[in-house]
């Protein structure tokens, strides 16, 4: 009799501690990634303090068209990949070996190029007018457009198209960020794809490159010609999160990051075609979008990287977060629904 209670008792014992080996296994294996050797250590969404529940409750919104229309989600926590999904039905037949043009996510990625130029002495300062380096410009000699430096270019104020005082507002312009990488070009001698690899992607293992060349002049595109795969866009959101570090080394001066990703300009009135209802995003800093999101407790703050198509790398600083969204099709709110999926579901996956 006694044997058989202890029997009963151990069978109650495996049984309960079964339960509760389950409770913390992830609901599904949805969005786990696979592993393609490109340096990203790769866990559970658990390990890193997610909840898997929710991030399937997007994957399963997504395929049944409910959600937005994305190619590609990447989620990083604590500097691991925990999540990405791929959409089988997209247009390009996506998948974690894919390249998807990041439009004006290239960028900010001019942004870092940038804050090196001046660690290294490249260029000097952020305020020498631009019509220093391009002496023989008659444009750039008259009198609206001679004051114009770096710093304006950098924060989409220089005003190329109109006859406003450079500085005075921000007016999103493709051509300033263009200009910026030829200011890059004639101090460097090298054109910002040549400048990226080197200093910036091959640090990053990152060899998997494309741009879009200007069909004039065949010089990389500065402003949206940059194209990775979603993971690579998603390093380099994670070399910003690590104040410019990656394997610990210094890429980007920390400096750099801060001071690029922190305000340096309001932006008022409406925001440019590629980012309709970017709600949160009305700041800007040196070509990097500075917005909020609402918290379980308080809002949460974050830096992005935004393109045409609903393109976006969102670094969360408080959360040691990083996320991709990829699109090859024109959402109707554009920017909107992707945030949509940020603050239902992804950040609150991350409120443990």
């Amino acid at each position: 009799m006694q044997a058989s209670v202890n029997c009963l008792l151990a069978l109650c014992v495996l049984a309960l501690s079964s339960l509760g080996a389950f409770a913390h296994e992830p609901a599904s294996d949805c969005g786990a990634p696979s592993d393609i050797n490109d340096g990203w250590a790769i866990s559970a969404p658990e390990k890193q303090a997610l909840n898997s529940t929710l991030l399937c409750a997007m994957d399963e919104g997504i395929s049944g068209r409910k959600l937005a229309n994305v190619d590609d989600i990447v989620v990083i926590r604590h500097g691991v990949l925990v999540y990405e999904r791929y959409d089988p039905q997209s247009p390009l037949h996506v998948d974690a070996t894919t390249r998807h043009r990041g439009y004006s996510m290239t960028k900010s990625v001019v942004s870092l190029l940038v804050g090196i130029a001046l660690d290294r002495g490249w260029i000097k300062h952020l305020d020498a007018p631009v019509v220093s380096y391009f002496p023989e410009n008659p444009d750039l000699r008259m009198p609206d457009k001679a004051p114009i430096t770096m710093r304006h270019l950098l924060t989409m104020s220089a005003k190329l198209g109109s006859s406003e005082a450079p500085g005075a507002s921000f007016e999103y312009d493709d051509g300033e960020t263009e200009l910026a990488g030829a200011v890059l070009q004639k101090a460097t001698g090298k054109t910002v794809d040549v400048l990226a690899q080197e200093n910036i992607l091959t640090p990053l293992g990152i060899t998997d490159v494309e741009w879009i060349k200007d069909p004039f002049n065949g010089i990389a595109q500065s402003a949206r010609g940059l194209i990775l795969r979603p993971r690579d866009w998603a390093k380099i959101g994670q070399l910003v999160l690590n104040h410019g570090i990656w394997e610990g080394k210094q890429i980007v001066p920390a400096s750099w990051i801060a001071q690029s990703t922190a305000e340096q300009i309001r932006v008022e009135g409406p925001l440019p075609a590629a980012h309709i209802k970017a709600e949160g995003s009305r700041s800007y800093g040196f070509q990097w979008w500075l917005g909020q999101s609402p918290g379980k407790e308080h809002a949460v703050q974050w830096i992005a990287a935004m393109g045409f198509n609903s393109q976006k790398t969102i670094i969360i600083p408080a959360l040691d977060m990083v996320v991709v969204f990829n699109a090859s099709r024109q959402s109707k709110n554009m920017v909107a629904p992707e945030l949509d999926l940020l603050n239902r579901y992804i950040l609150p996956a991350a409120d443990n």
